[in-house]
């Protein structure tokens, strides 16, 4: 392969009209959801829009759903107050369409897992339950559901184990142990 010289690859470039399309090269924001590059209509992406064009489920818009609005209480009951409390307290966003703290609230749930019923693709829905006291490194802890000890899973994240599965906008699951164990809760009127 020849090499070309830079001065002489200029001249041609510019001879053939495509020289004003390189000489004012645009300054393009990396950092940016999506930026276009119009001389190529070319679009580039950022790592965060790759990220999510990668995740591999969807992000569908939230549907209220009167359904999941709080109760008086569950069935079988959540002996622990504070889980209680935030179960309660998602619902109600998630009843309303309340924005979510994270991205990942509100994705499609696509993995079978024992112990949650199987349903067809986009059924179920993932949101993060945060739990009062329960930083970032806290260790499993506990939890009594309808006279049951089940263990959460340790704290490894800001989104820690412990999530809520909504099935169908009307069924709600509760895992403490991210994905191992699925509880159903009724929501008592």
């Amino acid at each position: 392969m020849r090499k070309i010289k830079l001065p002489l690859l200029l001249s041609a470039l510019f001879l053939s009209g495509l020289g004003p399309v390189f000489a004012a090269a645009p300054v393009y924001d990396y950092l940016s959801e999506l930026t276009e590059i119009p001389a190529f209509d070319v679009a580039v992406s950022s790592p965060a829009a790759v990220e999510t064009e990668d995740r591999g489920y969807d992000n569908p818009p939230c549907v209220p759903s009167q359904a999941i609005l709080p109760g008086k209480t569950f069935s079988p009951v959540v002996s622990d107050e504070r889980r209680m409390r935030a179960i309660n307290d998602l619902l109600a966003r998630i009843a309303v369409c309340k924005p979510m703290p994270y991205s990942n609230d509100g994705n499609v749930h696509s993995k079978p897992h024992a112990g949650l019923p199987k349903k067809p693709a986009g059924y179920y829905l993932e949101y993060t339950l945060i739990v009062p006291n329960r930083p970032t490194g806290a260790k499993p802890e506990p939890v009594v559901i309808g006279g049951v000890t089940y263990m959460t899973g340790a704290v490894l994240s800001a989104r820690g184990a412990e999530r809520l599965m909504i099935g169908n906008h009307r069924e709600v699951y509760y895992t403490p142990d991210h994905y191992t164990t699925f509880i159903y809760l009724a929501i008592v009127r």
